[in-house]
Order: structure tokens, then C-alpha cells, then sequence
């Protein structure tokens, strides 16, 4: 290519000069021309030679240059390289995650506003409005394996507004086996794995409140060890769990133990489609109470006392066994009722342990989805205890005339309880979209996180509607001893009409109540993260637990309303 340019370089300057006029060449004086235009040629390509050489030596100095400044900035930053770049979203609270996702935090939070009033034909009309959640959390993952998260509750004062704070580790330590999905292993406070509807964030259940059986049977959070596995349809964990921030009070008696629970659940979800579901799942826990009492572990001891009737805000509870735990109770000739505190009656605690087994369905076809639990309880008493309390009750002191009775129902306790609800999506959502397994929520899997919205009104749309009703039943009454059995013991063989009635009362069994309740809600999600609800909640009927009998046959209406929105 070289050798050509130079031959067209020399036949353009031959026939320029051939075609200036009036020139004449001799053929000596063209041999001499040539050669002067070769020379020149050569002196011009080695000008162009020396360029070029000049261009690279810069262009490879520009390179030098920039290699030395990444290399001092890299130099400069301690630890190493400079960090990779991080994706940052807003879409989801405030979102941060590094471009290798071993690093990553979440900052977000919900806010529950809800109002309410009730007809209550015994208890009286009464309303509220009040903020029933207002959390703050963050949560993330650290060095690829290690996940935390901290969340607290402002509408709850100090220790009690603690929600989700545990450290878990996880990895995929049976992928070689067909396990992909990493195994978690839990520590902290969180939600004992029991139940769908309790288990299940409170954010994207359908109803305002849980159902009945949920709130008296299923418990909620606790500090503990738990393991955990699964899939996109499959899922098990299990784990140890003691005392939670929310009890009461968590130190037990002096030289006592603290209480303890064995928890599991496992769900299968054999159709799991954007359109379809068929959810499957069942749940075990064994509580061993030690020397916990009703004011130290007032779930297990106090059942349905802190059931508030499907709806909170209001504070209305209509059911509540006595004290399982065998404290005494003391109750005057005049009717009342007095709780004895004081350590000599606490310690006496009779229950050795409770097992509940808890069947979770739930499925969706389209818009339309239906979902149902049952859940039984069994308390395995000491009857010697009881027995001892009640044939042997303490002096009454400065109460007066009293009869003590302890051990309501006997050696042993059966509570059940169960909801069946149904909804469908009017603008054509379907809840089957909503579904998490495992490899989506590793935390909670096999539960339901917020349907997609087809048209949201941000886009021209009105948002997604959805019609719900629910149907929910507790039952808290179990047969046992019958106090007449023990009334000559106490009182002598001639009990008056008031020591009879009092005695019966309280020693007859357990007596927490039963109660059935209807409810229908319409919720509207206008937004991702926003949600606008009401209910309105009938109660169908009240048996009356041991301690109320004014409210037996009782039937209640609550209206209730909420403004949530989560990020």
C-alpha cells in the first residue's frame, strides 16, 4: 500500500508538470526532475513517520496518566478498592442494595389510623379513633449471608413497642440436594411459626383485625432460635421460644424458671400459579409454663383476656378464662370477686403443659378466594394441685368471710376455635399473585403480601376493590369438676344460696366464653402501599365467661375504619 501512494504521488507531479504550458523538457532535465521529486516524497513520508510515532508516545502518556490517578484514588481510599455502585430505589420506603447484592438496607414503615363504634346492648355504645400502628424499621443484609432487621412501634411505650429485632444467617447449605433456596437460621425476637392469618404480616391480611381464634390461640411474637427451608411452593420452620418484650412482666418467681414454647409449621402449595392457588399448611405448639403465672405469661394463662372482639381500637373484650395457672381466687359471700397477687398463692401453679395443632386452607381461582384455619387446644393439669387448693384454701385474712376456690376445670382443658372467609377482587386482582413462598418472604413463607394493582389511580385507574365476609368462632368453655363436689369441704354441708351459686361459678370448669362473630369489609387499594378498609362486625352470640354473666346472649355491632399506608 506504502509503495503505491508513493507511484500515485509521482505520476500526479509528472503530469502536473507535464501540463503546464509552454514548458519543454528535455529528457535530462526529466531524469533530474524525478529524482528532486523522490527526495522530496522521502522527506515528506518520514515528516508523516515522525507524526505519527509523536501521536502514539502521547496517546500512550494519556493512558499512563489516567492508569496513575485511578490507581492514587484506589491507593488513596482505605481497605482497598473503591466501592462497587449501589442501586437506590424509592418505590418501596428507601431502598439501597450494592451491584453484587451481598450489601443491601431497607428503610420503611406503616401506619395504621382506625375509628370505630359499637352498640354493645350490655356493655354500652362507645367510639374511638386512634393510631393503631405507627412503626419505623430498618432492615438488610450484610457480607452476602447475614440478615438483620429492627422495627419499632411508636403507638406502644418503651420495651413493649419492640417488634422484629433478630440476626439470621443464611445458606445454601443442601443445594447439592435440591434445596437452592438458602437455609436460615434465626435469632431475636420475631413471630413464633404458627398459623396463617397471625403468622401473616398484619399489612395484607383481608380484615381490619385477625379473626378470634387467631388472636386467643396463636401467639405472636417471642425472643427465640429457629431454623428454617423451603422453596417457591414448600416451606418448614421450626424453633425454641421464650419470653417476648410484649408480656407483661418477664422475670418469673424468685428461683424460678421462665416459660418456654416448641414451635413448627409446614406449608405446601401443590397449585401456585399468578392466577391460581391452592395453599396447604398445619402448625404444632408445646408450652411449658415452669413458674411463669397469669401477670407473667398472661396468653397461655389468661386465655382470650386479651381478644378485643375483632376490633382493637375499641378495647372491648367479652371473653377470658380464670387463671390456669391455679391461683387462688377469692370470692365473698356479697359476690365479688378478688384476685389474689401475693407469691404464696402464684407459686401454686398447676398446669404442666398445653399443646394446640392448628389446619391452615387456602386457595384462589381468578378474583376469587376463599381461606380458613381451625386450631385445638389441650392444658394438662395437675389435679393433686388443684385439689390441694381447694381442700386446703388459705385464711382469709383481712377480707372477711371468703370462700377460696382454685383449679378451674379439673385436670385438663379443651379450647378450639376456627374462621372461614371468603372475598373476590371487583376490579379483576386476583390473590393468588399475592402469594409468598419461601424464596420470596424467608422470614414468614407461605403467606400473602399485597396484590398487584391492575389500574392505579396514579395511572387513570380507580384503584383495586375488593368484598370480603368472614365467619369466626371461639369457644373457651370446657367441662370439669363440678364445685359442688368440694362445697362441703370448704364451707360446711349447709352453704347458703349465695355461697352455692358463687361456688358452682367458679369451680364447674373452665368458663372463658363462646362467642360467634360475622364480619364483611370492603377494602380499597389505590395505591401500591395505601389502603383504605372497613368492616362491619356482628356478633351472632355470646355464652359468658365465668366472671360476666350480665352479657350471656349478647348481640353486638361494630363499624369500623382504616387509612394505612405502608413503605
Amino acid at each position: 500500500m506504502k509503495n503505491r501512494g508513493n507511484r500515485a504521488v509521482a505520476a500526479l507531479a509528472l503530469g502536473t508538470l507535464a501540463a503546464l504550458p509552454g514548458l519543454s523538457v528535455e529528457a535530462s532535465d526529466t531524469a533530474t526532475d524525478i529524482r528532486l521529486l523522490k527526495a522530496r516524497l522521502q522527506q515528506l513520508e518520514s515528516q508523516v513517520a515522525k507524526q505519527r510515532q509523536e501521536a502514539k508516545k502521547a496517546k500512550a502518556h494519556a493512558e499512563q496518566g489516567a492508569n496513575v490517578a485511578i490507581a492514587a484514588v484506589a491507593k488513596g481510599a482505605p481497605g482497598g478498592p473503591p466501592p462497587p455502585p449501589v442501586f437506590v430505589s424509592f418505590k418501596n420506603g428507601l431502598f439501597v442494595e450494592t451491584e453484587d447484592k451481598d450489601f443491601s438496607f431497607r428503610i420503611g414503615g406503616r401506619l395504621n389510623i382506625d375509628g370505630g363504634a359499637q352498640s354493645e346492648p350490655e356493655l354500652g355504645s362507645a367510639s374511638n379513633v386512634g393510631i393503631r400502628r405507627a412503626r419505623l424499621g430498618i432492615e438488610g443484609k450484610a457480607y452476602k449471608y447475614w440478615n438483620y432487621k429492627f422495627e419499632y412501634d411508636f403507638a406502644n411505650a418503651g420495651l413493649a413497642g419492640v417488634r422484629d429485632a433478630f440476626l439470621a444467617y443464611r445458606y445454601a447449605f443442601l443445594e447439592n440436594y435440591g434445596v437452592k433456596e438458602p437455609i436460615a437460621f434465626q435469632v431475636g425476637n420475631f413471630k413464633e411459626p404458627m398459623g396463617l392469618e397471625q403468622y401473616n404480616s398484619a399489612n395484607y391480611i383481608t380484615f381490619i383485625e385477625r379473626a378470634l381464634v387467631s388472636d386467643a390461640l396463636h401467639p405472636s411474637r417471642h425472643i427465640g432460635f429457629a431454623v428454617g427451608a423451603g422453596a417457591k411452593d414448600w416451606s418448614v420452620k421450626g424453633g425454641v421460644f421464650s419470653t417476648s418484650p410484649q408480656d407483661t412482666l418477664t422475670a418469673p418467681l424468685a428461683g424460678g424458671a421462665q416459660y418456654w414454647d416448641l414451635t413448627g409449621r409446614a406449608t405446601y402449595a401443590p397449585i401456585h400459579t399468578e392466577d391460581a392457588l391452592v395453599h396447604l399448611g398445619g402448625s404444632f405448639r408445646y408450652h411449658r409454663p415452669n413458674s411463669s403465672t397469669g401477670a407473667t405469661d398472661a396468653f397461655d394463662l389468661l386465655v382470650g383476656r386479651g381478644t378485643r372482639n375483632e376490633a382493637n381500637i375499641l378495647g372491648t373484650n367479652l371473653l377470658g378464662t380464670p387463671d390456669l395457672s391455679c391461683s387462688p381466687t377469692v370470692l365473698s359471700t356479697a359476690g365479688t370477686i378478688f384476685a389474689l397477687g401475693a407469691p404464696q398463692f402464684a407459686e401454686r401453679s398447676c398446669l404442666k403443659n398445653s399443646t394446640a395443632f392448628a389446619a391452615e386452607l387456602a386457595a384462589a381461582y381468578g378474583p376469587f378466594s376463599a381461606q380458613a384455619e381451625y386450631t385445638y387446644s389441650h392444658y394438662s393439669r395437675d389435679a393433686t394441685t388443684a385439689a390441694f387448693n381447694l381442700l386446703n384454701p388459705p385464711t382469709a385474712g383481712a377480707i372477711g368471710t371468703a370462700l377460696f376456690a382454685g383449679a378451674p376445670g379439673g385436670a385438663s382443658a379443651d379450647f378450639s376455635g376456627y374462621y372461614v372467609y371468603g372475598s373476590v377482587f371487583l376490579t379483576g386482582e386476583s390473590r393468588a399473585a399475592a402469594y409468598k413462598g419461601y424464596d420470596k418472604n424467608w422470614n414468614m413463607p407461605g403467606t400473602f403480601g399485597e396484590p398487584p394493582i391492575k389500574n392505579p389511580v396514579s395511572k387513570g385507574g380507580v384503584g383495586a376493590w375488593e368484598f370480603a365476609a368472614r365467619y369466626s368462632e371461639l369457644n373457651l368453655n370446657n367441662g370439669g369438676l363440678t364445685g359442688l363436689n368440694y362445697l362441703a369441704a370448704i364451707v360446711g354441708p349447709a352453704p347458703t344460696v349465695a355461697q352455692r351459686s358463687l361456688i358452682a361459678l367458679s369451680n364447674s370448669g373452665t368458663i372463658g366464653g363462646r362467642q360467634q362473630n360475622l364480619t364483611l369489609g370492603l377494602n380499597w387499594y389505590p395505591e401500591k402501599g395505601f389502603r383504605l378498609q372497613a368492616n362491619w362486625i356482628r356478633t351472632l352470640g355470646v355464652v359468658a365467661p365465668f366472671d360476666r354473666p350480665y352479657i350471656n346472649g349478647d348481640h353486638s355491632n361494630v363499624f369500623l375504619m382504616r387509612a394505612q399506608v405502608v413503605w
